[in-house]
């Protein structure tokens, strides 16, 4: 009967040492699969952007190559007669008028004729040569182009044409250097970011990491989108830290219940499997991207399972952290890019006015008897781009300042109606169609949104064409369609429409109208999005709460 006994407890105790063990295991299992899987999915969101970025920049690339070679462009034609001065300032000119910061022509034995990122370059034989060669350019490729300061890796396309009868190679692209890695990097918030591509002589790579780089690191590969490759590295510090650990309580946890009576390892078993399933749970919230999840401290009675919740608790909270320094990165990123684009808007009037300056002290030193007819002329140019310049101030502060909405109930017609006045053109019909019940709307921020989508519509249809004005009601929400019969948008700048300084207007547009329309609709708790129209242009769908 003794041993009976015996052999019972010793089965009873045996089957909760298994049983505790077991699901024990089933959580750790589960935990470090969804942790794992959670690593893995930021890292390929990671490699996504950098793809899609390096995408919509050979979009660009292809379709400015296209503007100058198959446009036959005047200024590049003229080439081979013009003088090294003339063919620098028609590359520099391109190059800030337009998305690339990377030009240059080569004649057929790879000498430079212009280059409009280093003017000292011109005449020098260009050592890319041999790829220009050998590859039809027909794809983007990285490329090591030599700079002012020595090289920098940049992302290029080509394309063999004729000039002056004589065959030539037309370069254009975007410079890829460390600092701005450090900053997709940044942006993406990751500690490591790799590209690497074929290159004479071997592999080129070009590398951005924290300044802290973990020991142990998630990396995952992905290709360029061009030739080459494209690597990150996330810190997997904390998960193998946390599996480690709960691996080892795991085993003096099943070890601790097979010395136990039946109630006493039943009762621990329930008293373990509670805090894990409360940290399965957090973990399974944690990968859906909720990142407030976290166990209650103290609902762990075993100090082991307690400084499980402690650490999970605390690698939760760092990637909040980690999410909360991305999006300032982020701000920061788009202010930076705001800046940029000050900037390039404030060079294309500061052109003109030094050319201007520069004829009228050619004139009065040549003594020229048209002097005050040339002084008027240039002296009218230089006021005009003043007045341009001043146009783009005025513009930049009413984005940078909007201010505070201040809502009242108003018909989108009478807004509508007030704004197509504004625009009343020769050759261009505008329609008003609908009248739904008033909205809730600050009339200030209301006018200015559809005063510049009218604007825009009726610029599109400069050579005679129909804009129309479409308001109605829908669940919750009033809306306001804005078509017109116009070329459409253009597909290099449909993803980036209500980014600032984004434009295909050139030097007539800021790229300030629609980011100012996007933020007001923001403000006032709706969204803007353009489409494809009917009419055959293009489509601002603004939609408002009702």
């Amino acid at each position: 009967m003794r041993r009976l006994r015996t052999a019972l407890v010793l089965l009873l105790l045996l089957a909760v040492a298994v049983s505790v063990g077991a699901t024990t295991g089933m959580h750790l299992a589960e935990i470090d699969s969804r942790m794992e899987a959670d690593l893995q999915a930021r890292a390929d969101a990671a490699l996504g952007s950098v793809q899609t970025e390096l995408r919509q920049a050979a979009e660009a690339l292809d379709a400015e190559l296209k503007l100058l070679a198959d446009g036959r462009e005047p200024g590049l034609l003229r080439l081979p007669a013009s003088t090294p001065a003339e063919r620098y300032l028609w590359a520099a000119d391109r190059v800030q008028g337009s998305a690339v910061d990377l030009l240059k022509v080569l004649d057929r034995r790879g000498t430079i004729l212009t280059s409009g990122h280093w003017p000292a370059s011109l005449g020098a034989t260009d050592p890319s040569m041999p790829t220009y060669e050998q590859d039809t350019g027909r794809s983007p490729r990285l490329v090591q182009e030599p700079t002012p300061r020595g090289s920098a890796a940049s992302l290029q396309r080509w394309r063999r044409l004729e000039l002056g009868g004589e065959p030539a190679w037309l370069v254009v692209g975007y410079l890829l250097d460390e600092p701005g890695l450090q900053l997709m990097r940044a942006r993406l918030g990751v500690p490591l970011l790799r590209m690497c591509w074929p290159a004479p002589g071997g592999e080129r790579c070009l590398q951005a990491q924290a300044d802290d780089v973990p020991a142990a690191l998630l990396k995952r590969q992905a290709p360029l989108g061009v030739p080459g490759r494209l690597e990150v590295g996330l810190d997997r510090g904390p998960l193998d830290a946390l599996a480690a650990g709960v691996r080892l309580r795991a085993v003096a946890v099943s070890a601790g219940a097979g010395l136990l009576a039946l109630l006493a390892g039943f009762l621990l078993a329930q008293r373990i499997t509670r805090p894990v399933e409360a940290l399965a749970a957090a973990s399974a919230r944690l990968a859906e991207g909720d990142l407030d999840a976290r166990v209650a401290p103290g609902s762990a009675p075993v100090r082991e399972v307690a400084e499980l919740v402690d650490a999970f608790n605390g690698m939760a909270e760092g990637l909040q952290s980690s999410r909360e320094k991305l999006v300032q990165a982020e701000r920061v990123a788009a202010w930076q890019q705001i800046a940029r684009g000050l900037a390039h808007e404030l060079k294309n009037p500061l052109t003109p006015i030094r050319a201007s300056m520069d004829v009228i002290r050619r004139a009065r030193a040549l003594d020229r008897d048209d002097f005050d007819e040339i002084l008027a002329e240039q002296a009218q140019t230089v006021v005009d781009e003043v007045a341009r310049l001043k146009e783009l101030s005025d513009e930049f502060a009413r984005f940078a300042r909007l201010p505070e909405a201040k809502p009242e109930p108003l018909r989108l017609r009478s807004i509508a109606e007030h704004a197509a006045a504004l625009y009343v053109v020769d050759g261009v019909e505008l329609v008003i169609e609908g009248d739904p019940p008033p909205v809730r709307a600050d009339r200030h921020q209301l006018q200015t949104a559809l005063t510049n989508l009218v604007k825009n519509a009726v610029e599109a249809t400069e050579g005679g064409g129909t804009v129309r004005i479409t308001l109605s009601e829908h669940p919750e929400r009033q809306r306001v369609d804005v078509d017109d019969s116009g070329p459409g948008i253009h597909p290099s700048v449909r993803d980036q429409l209500f980014t600032p300084y984004v434009t295909t207007k050139g030097s007539r547009g800021t790229g300030l109208g629609l980011a100012l329309v996007h933020r007001i609709a923001a403000e006032h708790g709706g969204s803007i999005e353009g489409l494809d129209s009917d009419l055959g242009g293009a489509r601002f769908r603004l939609e408002l709460p009702a």
